[in-house]
């Protein structure tokens, strides 16, 4: 059954990288979704509005968070398990089409986000597997970065960024 739980001003309801075994709804109150930009590193907010569930794609797919969600007033939330979500889903129609509308949206938010990033229809993966290797940078995800400094190296050798993913690689892996 799912619970009612009252949270405080400036508490965390989850973090990034948290196990996403539950699904939240806001009774009352305010909370804030706070992502990093994958291409940029910039930090994105989106304030979740009273009725609105959230935490949703990560539960239901079984993935870890991808985004810190902190209380901004006093709030009370109301979390399901996703058995109850579902069961609650399977009997509430309007709940699933109202999130299919949310989700449409944000797929076409990542859709033209994309064209963005295309030229003539056609992906540049070189430049994209850079980007992704400066935002690890970035954010001090030195694994992560050498990981994907590595890859840009097996699969770009002619690459256009080729010299700085090299001197990056060096630097951060110590000329390993």
């Amino acid at each position: 059954m799912p619970k009612s739980n009252p949270y405080k001003k400036g508490s965390i309801v989850y973090f990034h990288g948290d196990r996403a075994d539950k699904i939240f709804v806001l009774q009352s109150g305010a909370v804030n979704l706070t992502v990093n930009d994958i291409e940029t590193g910039e930090e994105i907010n989106d304030i979740v509005q009273t009725g609105e569930f959230f935490g949703v794609k990560s539960a239901l797919g079984g993935y870890p968070r991808e985004e810190i969600a902190t209380v901004l007033a006093d709030s009370m939330v109301m979390t399901f398990t996703v058995p109850e979500f579902e069961a609650f889903a399977k009997n509430n129609p309007r709940i699933v089409l109202k999130m299919l509308k949310v989700f449409s949206t944000q797929l076409r938010e990542v859709n033209a986000r994309l064209s963005l990033l295309t030229k003539d229809g056609q992906t540049d993966p070189d430049n994209g597997l850079y980007g992704i290797s400066m935002f690890y940078i970035k954010q001090r995800k030195t694994k992560e970065a050498l990981y994907v400094l590595k890859k840009y190296i097996e699969m770009y050798p002619k690459g256009k960024n080729i010299e700085n993913v090299k001197a990056y690689y060096a630097k951060i892996s110590g000329g390993k």
